[in-house]
């Protein structure tokens, strides 16, 4: 196969978009690991992963599955909801950080209900507990697409609580709630929603089976205001979702549940704000595309994940990222001079994620397609592309809640340079750096934690480097530290 008929092939290969949520061939090569099974059938109410890492794909496809199935799973897209409006609706009932509770339980709660009424199944209009669900969905419920909006704007704050009214009837007047006394006071309107939907749930169809599934709930957060109260909002969310999950599990109840989606940095930030999140753990799926040990380079899910697409795209069994990217032809040489594949030198600049790969694949195409030529500059312009990308697009968003001046910031880095130094050094250098809030210890930790810093082994005559996308633990203060490769090409770009 020649060089030509190598940039031929690249250039007809559809890599698909970074982000997953909207793809409209995503489909064709969702790389699944039995994510339906763990999400719907397992013990799992969280899914955490890093920005790019596949959790909006995963909230599609458990959707796309779900009607062969058997199973109602009802998507709710946070990406534009009024998260505003919802920070205003705080119980003071409750202390900080559980003051937004309340509200949550009653959209829970809602969704449910109108799901129960929307969907019936055999036998449940013998069912009491049905009908009074079924009657409060018709008289206080609207649309379903926008419900998770639209009960927020319809509750209020008053002197005695947060009050709901229900969405517009057929007869265009607004209708007070009417389950049980007829009050309109959230909390008793939960108290009566939650044990009513846990008697149907026992009580009902043993083949009825409801998971929502939240999404989105990051999209927007470094917008906020206030972004302390965003992080309490989302530890209410994620209290509530625990304790409903687990009132349905303590009765054996296995056919209802509530999976949120959030990014693994606002994960961490809400565990270092309350105690309780140490629990979250043992019912989350936390994703992880890195490739850690020597074992790990063999057939690595990042390398399948991109053979996927391009076999979807060419139909070409034989044809494969590393047909394709031929480390004798291309020679690229790594940080010692040694030759290196391309798969591997596109891994060490990026922080092992799907999107990451996506994004310099297409980079790489973009290059064959304006240059017609394929060799080692082809690939190391893409990365000065990419490494831009990485750090304007991708890290500026994530750090911008808790770092606002990243420029100051990225001079810092520069002035420290590309070889590994020592906290002590950092020390020197963080006069540059125009915020406060932060000694060289908890911004090497929390940098550390981003992925723009690494750890560096210098002993016994190797060097190895430690990542929080790639290892377990915590950073280390003792040994040397170094800028991650892309993320110093983004700097200096």
């Amino acid at each position: 196969m020649t060089v030509n008929d190598k940039i031929e092939m690249i250039k007809k290969i559809e890599f698909g978009d970074i982000d997953g949520y909207g793809d409209p061939n995503l489909e064709q090569y969702f790389l699944d690991s039995d994510y339906f099974e763990k999400v719907v059938n397992k013990k799992t109410f969280y899914i955490i992963g890093k920005k790019g890492t596949g959790k909006s794909a995963i909230y599609r496809m458990i959707k796309g599955q779900s009607f062969e199935k058997g199973v109602i799973v009802e998507n709710k897209d946070f990406g534009d909801y009024p998260f505003e409006k919802l920070l205003t609706l705080s119980d003071d009932n409750y202390p900080k950080p559980n003051q937004y509770q309340t509200v949550w339980e009653n959209l829970i709660f809602n969704i449910f209900s109108k799901l129960i009424s929307d969907y019936p199944v055999l036998d449940d209009d013998k069912n009491s507990y049905f009908k009074m669900i079924d009657d409060y969905a018709k008289t206080c419920i609207g649309n379903l697409v926008d419900m998770h909006k639209d009960i927020i704007t319809r509750t209020q704050k008053t002197n005695v609580g947060l009050s709901y009214k229900g969405i517009q009837g057929s007869n265009e007047i607004e209708k007070s709630l009417s389950i049980g006394s007829g009050v309109n006071n959230i909390t008793q309107i939960n108290s009566v929603l939650q044990q009513t939907i846990l008697e149907y749930f026992k009580t009902c169809n043993e083949n009825r089976k409801i998971i929502i599934q939240f999404d989105r709930l990051d999209d927007n957060y470094n917008q906020y205001q206030n972004i302390e109260e965003y992080y309490q909002c989302i530890i209410s969310l994620f209290k509530v979702v625990y304790k409903i999950n687990q009132s349905f599990r303590a009765v054996n109840i296995k056919n209802a549940k509530v999976v949120l989606y959030l990014r693994s940095d606002i994960f961490r930030e809400l565990g270092k704000r309350d105690a309780e999140s140490a629990r979250w753990t043992d019912f989350s799926v936390f994703l992880n595309w890195a490739i850690v040990n020597r074992i790990d380079w063999e057939n690595p899910l990042l390398l399948q994940m991109i053979n996927k697409r391009i076999f979807n795209s060419l139909k070409l069994p034989e044809i494969s990222f590393n047909e394709l990217f031929d480390t004798e032809a291309i020679n690229l040489k790594n940080h010692s001079g040694r030759q290196i594949d391309v798969f591997h030198y596109i891994i060490e600049k990026t922080m092992h994620r799907p999107r990451d790969f996506i994004q310099f694949c297409k980079y790489i195409q973009e290059e064959c397609i304006s240059t017609n030529t394929l060799y080692f500059r082809t690939i190391k312009n893409a990365e000065k592309r990419f490494s831009d990308w990485l750090v304007n697009s991708e890290i500026v968003n994530e750090i911008n809640p808790i770092i606002k001046d990243t420029d100051s910031l990225f001079e810092m880095l520069k002035l420290l340079g590309r070889k590994p130094f020592s906290l002590n050094e950092l020390s020197k250098q963080i006069h540059f750096l125009k915020s406060n809030d932060f000694d060289a210890i908890s911004l090497a930790t929390y940098l550390y934690d981003i992925g723009i810093l690494l750890n560096v082994d210098m002993k016994q005559g190797t060097i190895r480097f430690r990542s929080s996308f790639r290892n377990d633990g915590k950073f280390d203060r003792n040994q040397k530290i170094m800028i991650h490769p892309g993320v110093w090409i983004g700097i200096n770009s």
